[in-house]
């Protein structure tokens, strides 16, 4: 999803509506519209024309588009981060970290630039956490009071060199419960951490942005008691 753009353009959500229905003609004549209106080199129709080409044939099919979008405009965040997704399913690890970091910093001066967040917007996002932790079974409580929720913006360079998703949501940094319980030591604290600049930048409304912070918190509390991606998404928590 475009970050920073009107969502509300009725183009932008025609042409997601008919990508969710793998209506790709109608998709590429939307684009088409686009570029009579724009111009064929505009950044908002080489990116527009790349998700289609990756939602059709693939990841890969989008990156002759993506690489022409980002000879012209080379801090186009958003080209940044499909290419950096291209590159992980081609397995490049390397040029997916190169893109991530450019994600990361450019992600970084936006919100910077636009202050795209409030004391409120924090406190909705705290207090949300603390309730959706207080709901939890009884039996799991004395774990989970010893691991502390913290909001970050967003995730450390050092941990997106290491492949980390600089748009990520949330994520459980240390011990696992059982390996908590018995004292065993982590280089890194045990915590859950909230990504508030991610979360606000793709969920910028009320109400969607507290759903979301409850399912990144169950999700991350998930991975706390030892449960992988399949058994998060399984238990619906991911």
């Amino acid at each position: 999803m475009p970050r920073y753009d009107d969502l509300a353009d009725p183009r932008w959500l025609a042409l997601q509506d008919a990508l969710d229905e793998r209506d790709f003609d109608k998709a590429e004549a939307l684009v088409d519209q686009l570029a009579a209106e724009l111009g064929p080199e505009h950044h908002k129709v080489l990116y527009e024309r790349a998700t289609v080409d990756w939602e059709r044939d693939g990841p890969e099919a989008g990156i002759a588009s993506l690489d022409k979008l980002l000879r012209r405009y080379p801090e186009h965040v958003n080209a940044h981060y499909l290419r950096a997704l291209a590159c992980e399913e081609a397995n490049d690890r390397e040029g997916m970290i190169i893109h991530f970091l450019e994600v990361l910093r450019l992600d970084t001066r936006e919100a910077e630039l636009r202050g795209r967040h409030t004391e409120e917007d924090l406190t909705l996002i705290e207090s949300t956490a603390e309730r959706v932790l207080s709901e939890i079974p009884e039996q799991f409580q004395p774990l989970l009071e010893e691991v502390p929720v913290v909001l970050e913006a967003f995730p450390h360079e050092g941990l997106v060199r290491e492949g980390f998703d600089p748009r990520a949501l949330g994520l459980f940094e240390g011990l696992e419960s059982g390996r908590f319980a018995a004292g065993d030591s982590a280089h890194a604290p045990t915590r859950i951490v909230l990504f508030y600049a991610n979360l606000l930048a793709d969920f910028p409304d009320h109400d969607t942005l507290v759903n979301e912070v409850e399912i990144t918190i169950l999700h991350e509390v998930g991975h706390f008691f030892g449960l992988d991606e399949d058994d998060v998404e399984r238990l619906g928590l991911g």
